[in-house]
């Protein structure tokens, strides 16, 4: 049996905290919630319910109107009880809020 790897990540993602409204294609699954990081090619989620991987959602950054389809790629349980899923976009975008402003190193105590 071959060793199945994760595929690598080509580009780095920028952590950003962006309040995102997840819709599910196939069910009536609905969430405001927020994300860790995003990159043009997807992004970093944080969910108070199990998303279903390979599932289809629309994305919709809050404020805003941008929004995208996207793929959860992954859903992976956190120690209080929420999820981190990783969405991949199925149509690359530059305008995710944040992506355009240089990284800020957080700010000395």
């Amino acid at each position: 049996m071959a060793n199945v790897f994760p595929p690598v990540r080509t580009e780095s993602r920028i952590p950003k905290k962006v309040v995102v409204e997840l819709h599910g294609f196939e069910n009536a699954a609905h969430e405001i919630t927020s994300t860790t990081d995003v990159s043009p090619h997807g992004a970093r989620v944080l969910t108070k319910h199990s998303w279903a991987p390979n599932q289809d959602v629309s994305v919709r950054a809050v404020p805003g109107k941008l929004s995208l389809r996207a793929h959860v790629i992954h859903c992976k349980p956190l120690p209080d009880s929420s999820f981190s899923i990783g969405l991949e976009l199925l149509q690359p975008s530059e305008n995710w809020p944040g992506l355009g402003e240089p990284h800020q190193p957080p700010l000395p105590h």
